[in-house]
């Protein structure tokens, strides 16, 4: 029996980033198991801890040793996966254990609060036949009568008929009526009113299917990448493949990049695999969050749907994870632990020999060269099983808009086969990924531009409120009449956001319903759901929209998609920029003749030759690929090297370079072969009046260094004096700005 145990402290702090020896009482050595949330002292003060593992001896003096204080959770919160999962985490993340332990575990299951399952009342069959028994109780009589006339409902329901718990306490002890516990899906459907039937394969999507399956049936650890072009039946695909997961007696996650996409994923996968859906994201409840993540871990659902956060879901016997759009940055975690979605779901393939499905009609460029080099299967789908094909594009050289004198934002030619979408009642897509009314706000006198006082950011125009906000601290200020440096009253807006073009809409054609779909519309939580339904039914005529309507979506009755702007993303100084332009481009494109109506896209730019914008306009991955490659090797940026970023942000501007310059020279001497850039100033310079400083090494296989690496930035935490610059170290950044 175990008389020692390994606890690492729920205290977010790098002092107390390791393990602590505790004894075990006797009284508790029968009931202490790995994963448990235990009680102990630490210091003058009690706090609550995570065993780790339990010892049979220890290297420090027992007579040292503090007892246990007693048992959080009679059940272990954490299993013997999520442990080993947790020590990968803090190694390749470069973060606390504990900050990992945070990650995976949802607050409120770890805090210890435990959601009651939404119970449904239901007379039984014998019910009727016994009503006349009820005759000197009408209180329990009306309750059956309820029940019958109207089929299950729950405790809420009956109460607002009336009905008290006693007179359903009462009905239960006579066996009259019986509680039920019936999923109910965010569509609002049952099980039963959710069915629906497989569909059938074409050619492509059988081959793709059948290698999937064999994978399935391997027993080993497996990674596939189906690269399929918009509108290719990918979905289709993936149920298949969890058909036939779940009837190998295994559990599926299917995550996606977007929380705009569960209403249309949750309406599909729900309809195959009734009373088996589970989802996750951070759209949920406290107590929504705790009732899917309890239903997981009891295996009542065995087919878990969900963002980022759900790639840690705790399915107990996983034989298949799906990524869905797998190239889109939303899958990496800006907050520690800073990780890949991806790169954790490899992580969890490999310890349940298990198969891992990469789907994309534009692939990360790490994927796909991964693909042709052999590391990873490649499968394709090339053709669509919608009625008509990949939609025409139309390039529109904005420049040349403005040398003929047209200075809308909308080119003549989207003006124009918009106008004729309207009159053929059917629907059109805008496209501008970028919020607000204006980018910037200008005075033409001098050129002053109208900046937040805490960040490097020139404010954005939101002229529902009429005021200009930071997208990055939130700060606001009204519009200026005059300018604050020349007093000048040439104030004017520059580059369009998605309500200048809901304005814009608005005059060219009042009255003509519209929805705008951008973080600031959909900050409800219904909210994705709702818009998604209202333009599926054909409740608007225009979508406008960010990011979150480039991918995904399924509307056969869209036949114009229009970029407004395809220059937002290629300007960012980021070496992924022409990468996301490309994908951000073919994906919106394909929102588009998916019906029997066809449709065309057409692309507004003001580099009308840059080759992501060209290759987007051709439907051509390869083509693109191909240069982007060649010049990702000449740099030797990912996939040809790993990056290591350091990130250093203070009020000071000094005390910032004065650290970084000190770990960047400790990191000199770690580092190898391996190339170190900076200190230097990070694109955004400063954000929240906090200067931001970065060093990023560049090298192949990093991670090799990583243990070196830990123990410099451990003493940067323990410099004496303390640095109070914060530092964040992020591996394989996917934003360096």
């Amino acid at each position: 029996m175990h008389e020692y145990a390994e606890i690492i402290v729920d205290l977010i702090s790098n002092a107390v980033d390791r393990p602590f020896h505790y004894r075990i009482p006797p009284d508790l050595r029968e009931k202490v198991f790995p994963g448990m949330k235990v009680t102990i002292p630490l210091g003058p003060r009690r706090c609550e801890g995570y065993v780790l593992r339990l010892l049979d001896s220890t290297n420090i003096d027992p007579a040292a040793l503090r007892d246990i204080a007693g048992i959080s959770e009679p059940e272990p919160l954490l299993t013997r996966e999520q442990l080993a999962l947790m020590n990968w985490l803090a190694h390749r993340c470069y973060c606390r254990k504990i900050d990992a332990i945070n990650a995976m575990v949802p607050a409120s299951f770890r805090q210890g609060r435990r959601s009651q399952k939404p119970y449904l009342f239901e007379a039984v069959a014998e019910a009727e036949a016994q009503l006349e028994n009820l005759n000197n109780a009408p209180a329990q009589k009306k309750a059956l009568n309820i029940l019958l006339e109207q089929g299950p409902l729950s405790r809420k329901n009956l109460e607002n008929e009336g009905v008290k718990s006693a007179t359903l306490s009462a009905l239960e002890t006579k066996g009259l009526i019986e509680k039920k516990y019936e999923r109910r899906y965010p569509s609002g459907k049952t099980a039963a009113e959710a069915s629906t039937e497989p569909l059938k394969l074409g050619d492509e999507q059988a081959v793709c299917c059948e290698r999937i399956v064999t994978a399935l049936d391997s027993n080993r650890a497996q990674q596939l990448l189906l690269h399929g072009i918009t509108a290719s039946g990918k979905t289709e695909v993936y149920m298949h493949s969890i058909s036939k997961c779940l009837d190998n007696g295994k559990g599926a996650l299917v995550m996606v990049p977007e929380i705009a996409l569960t209403p249309q994923m949750i309406s599909h996968f729900e309809g195959r695999f009734p009373g088996h859906i589970a989802v996750l994201h951070s759209r949920l409840t406290p107590a929504e969050k705790n009732r899917e993540w309890q239903s997981i871990r009891a295996g009542e659902a065995r087919v878990v749907l969900g963002a980022r956060s759900a790639v840690f879901a705790p399915l107990a016997n996983l034989g298949l994870i799906i990524i869905d759009e797998e190239h889109e940055t939303t899958y990496k975690q800006e907050e520690a632990p800073r990780y890949h979605a991806r790169d954790v779901a490899w992580w969890r393939v490999r310890y349940n020999k298990a198969v891992l499905v990469l789907g994309s009609a534009t692939p990360a460029l790490e994927s796909y060269y991964r693909a042709l080099e052999d590391k990873v299967e490649l499968l394709t789908m090339t053709g669509r099983i919608t009625p008509t094909q990949l939609p025409p594009v139309t390039i529109v050289d904005m420049r040349q808009e403005l040398k003929e004198n047209h200075r809308q934002i909308f080119s003549r030619l989207l003006l124009t086969e918009l106008d004729g979408v309207l009159e053929r009642g059917e629907q059109a897509l805008l496209f501008i990924n970028r919020r607000g009314f204006a980018g910037f706000v200008l005075c033409r006198e001098c050129g002053y531009v109208v900046r937040c006082p805490s960040c490097d950011v020139s404010l954005t125009l939101h002229l529902d409120r009429q005021l200009m906000c930071c997208h990055y601290c939130g700060f606001e200020a009204p519009v200026p009449q005059t300018c604050p440096e020349c007093g000048g009253i040439k104030i004017r807006f520059f580059s369009a956001g998605t309500q200048r073009v809901e304005d814009e809409i608005k005059k060219l054609h009042p009255g003509v319903a519209l929805i705008r779909m951008d973080s600031d519309t959909t900050t409800s939580r219904q909210a994705h759901g709702h818009y998604y339904r209202s333009f599926r039914e054909g409740k608007a005529r225009i979508l406008i929209g960010t990011q979150m309507i480039a991918k995904g979506f399924d509307f056969p009755s869209v036949t114009l998609v229009g970029v407004v702007a395809a220059d937002t993303t290629l300007n960012l100084p980021d070496f992924r920029a022409p990468e996301r332009t490309f994908q951000l481009l073919t994906q919106v494109a394909g929102r588009t003749a998916r019906g029997k109506l066809g449709g065309k896209v057409i692309i507004q730019t003001y580099h009308p030759g840059h080759y992501a914008v060209k290759a987007a306009a051709k439907h051509d991955y390869c083509s693109f690929y191909d240069q982007e490659i060649e010049n990702r090797r000449q740099l030797s940026y990912p996939p040809f090297s790993d990056l290591l970023r350091f990130l250093f942000s203070d009020s000071d501007e000094t005390k910032v370079f004065e650290a970084a310059a000190w770990l960047t020279d400790q990191l000199q001497q770690v580092t190898g072969d391996a190339e170190i850039l900076g200190p230097a100033p990070a694109s955004l310079y400063r954000i929240k009046d906090q200067y931001r400083v970065q060093t990023i090494i560049k090298g192949q296989k990093l991670s090799a260094i990583s243990p070196a690496v830990k123990k410099v930035v451990r003493s940067y935490h323990e410099h004496k004096p303390p640095y109070s610059v914060r530092l964040t170290v992020d591996f394989n950044p996917l934003v360096v700005l």
